[in-house]
């Protein structure tokens, strides 16, 4: 049995290639069957991994070329609802915020640099961070601070 899995192994190029397309077809119907706020952001998104693996790496993003949306929509491969939440998703993972520095050469679908990553999009990334790291440790209050602030509210004179 191991000996004839073997040879389907060798000629596993056209296959996967096969596979690939097959899966986002089936990916696709089965997302077109629901409401597109019923659509996940993990699942839009893996249909663009699927359709373009080299450009929409999760585990080493590198920042897109602005109006990658536009570039999607014209090879017509994907409805223009599931590429806006497929974006959404991939755009917001820390490690795209992270990877997103100033003078970082920008991609397109084709793999290729488009453009830099300006100083104003780089401060918004790390806002963006920031905004979650305080969601995620909210500033301590001390004991030393809650005295001082109850001390000045005894102190304000009521009217």
């Amino acid at each position: 049995m191991q000996s004839a899995s073997q040879p389907e192994n060798r000629n596993s190029q056209s296959p996967e290639v096969k596979s690939a397309s097959d899966e986002v077809g089936i990916l696709l119907a089965e997302l077109s069957q629901r409401n597109t706020k019923d659509v996940m952001g993990h699942e839009a998104l893996r249909v663009l991994r699927l359709l373009w693996p080299s450009v929409f790496r999760v585990s080493s993003p590198r920042p897109l070329k602005i109006g990658i949306d536009k570039d999607i929509a014209a090879t017509g491969k994907i409805p223009q609802e599931f590429i806006k939440i497929g974006l959404r998703c991939y755009t917001r993972l820390d490690q795209y915020l992270e990877s997103t520095r100033v003078g970082r050469a920008r991609i397109g679908l084709d793999g290729k640099g488009h453009g830099k990553v300006r100083l104003d999009e780089a401060v918004n990334a790390d806002l963006m961070l920031y905004d979650r790291y305080l969601r995620k440790n909210p500033p301590r209050a001390f004991v030393g601070q809650l005295r001082l602030a109850t001390e000045t509210e005894k102190n304000q004179p009521t009217y």
